[in-house]
């Protein structure tokens, strides 16, 4: 029995490196997202979209108890303070996952949704200005889903008839029924 000195064994672990490593190197398992991939450019999407829609859920709330109960609901408002802080960081933070991965024009909308979500006064006492501060946000938020769906090729390419057809015959048929 003869052994395999130890520069062959190099030599044939080098050898077998190759296309090993090209092997490994081309596995991606499926439903892990990669930086810049359209998983991950989509999850910090809906993490901007998730964290704007529970700022705008919450400071509507406290405005709203605010405005109705007055001093009776401040016992309630104070024990929400705690989430009350925690929500602009989180808002802050998804905003900062969409700078990292997002394109110019995803961006930008994401800036204004939050500058939106921020303009919003919780303790302005005239409803129809609250309400037209509410609708930017909701706007915002459009605007914001909007240039995702495009950026992410959700929306039917000019290329793509049948998916266009498909789609015409489906809004037809809702704007009849």
């Amino acid at each position: 029995m003869d052994l395999i000195s130890s520069s062959a064994a190099a030599a044939g672990m080098k050898a077998a490196a190759g296309p090993l490593g090209a092997l490994m190197s081309r596995y991606r398992p499926a439903g892990v997202p990669r930086l810049g991939s359209k998983e991950d450019r989509a999850s910090a999407y809906r993490r901007l979209l998730d964290a704007s829609t529970r700022a705008f859920g919450y400071q509507y709330q406290y405005a709203h108890l605010h405005r109705e109960a007055g001093r009776a609901a401040d016992k309630v408002l104070m024990a929400q303070i705690p989430t009350m802080w925690e929500i602009p960081t989180e808002l802050i933070s998804a905003l900062n996952g969409v700078r990292l991965c997002g394109t110019v024009q995803v961006i930008d909308a994401a800036e204004k949704l939050v500058t939106a979500t921020s303009d919003l006064d919780m303790s302005e006492k005239k409803k129809d200005r609250f309400h037209a501060q509410a609708d930017a946000i909701v706007a915002a938020q459009k605007v914001f889903l909007d240039v995702c769906r495009e950026e992410l090729s959700y929306n039917t390419r000019w290329y793509q008839w049948w998916r266009k057809r498909k789609e015409r015959r489906y809004l037809r048929s809702q704007t009849s029924a």
